[in-house]
């Protein structure tokens, strides 16, 4: 469903999940949330999805349960088990895919997870020396500015030239569009840098004396 039509579903105090979005449709349905005064809670499943579950439901509500689950299908041809994968499934129903030695570690929907064990394939959970929890933790930092290099390279532990170089080079992505050097982040919007992780803007605390900002940062590796 277009996000417009989750954010009809969700006046009136529902609970609405969409299925996996990209990051362009991610960005769509943040600003329509925004505007319409309700919460959006975000699950990709895996460490820096890209492809991302938006849960709406009004600001009351605390907390929604994760609509996501991890599998594992083992595979000598993990290219063909992926593809197996995107056969059984609805674009909306199946997030990430990442081939694997051994297999392909995927998210998807846990109605859809249901269906592929009903199907045959030889889903499981996975492996234990597979990186499969996200690593998210919201910090309170000064930073000189929010343009896109300093909040990413803060956010990520990395120094900024480093960070720059990846945004240089088409690598990070802000409001579902490769970012610029020169853009800004606002409060509510994640930076997807490639091979690093992401960065969510939880908002603008204040400005110091120095007139540097005080900021909420959530970081995901």
């Amino acid at each position: 469903m277009e996000p417009a039509g989750l954010i009809k579903q969700a006046r009136g105090g529902r609970v609405v999940a969409s299925g996996f979005l990209e990051p362009a449709a991610q960005e769509e349905l943040r600003r329509l949330a925004a505007r319409e005064g309700l919460s959006l809670d975000w699950f990709g499943g895996l460490p820096a999805a890209v492809r991302r579950v938006g849960v709406l439901h009004p600001p009351e509500v605390p907390r929604v349960a994760d609509p996501v689950r991890v599998g594992w299908l083992p595979a000598e041809d993990p290219e063909g088990a992926a593809a197996a994968l995107r056969q059984e499934l609805a674009p909306e129903e199946l997030g990430d895919v990442r081939a694997q030695a051994g297999g392909v570690l995927f998210a998807a929907l846990a109605a859809a997870y249901q269906r592929l064990e009903r199907a045959g394939l030889a889903v499981a959970e996975p492996p234990e020396e597979l990186p499969v929890a996200a690593r998210s933790k919201v910090r309170t930092l000064v930073v000189p500015s929010l343009r896109v290099d300093v909040v990413g390279a803060k956010g990520l532990g990395v120094s900024r030239s480093y960070f720059g170089k990846g945004v240089r080079a088409g690598k990070v992505r802000l409001r579902g569009q490769t970012a610029k050097p020169g853009d800004e982040v606002r409060e509510g919007d994640t930076l997807i840098a490639e091979g690093l992780g992401q960065v969510t803007l939880v908002r603008v605390v204040g400005r110091t004396k120095r007139g540097n900002y005080k900021v909420e940062l959530e970081a995901e590796r």
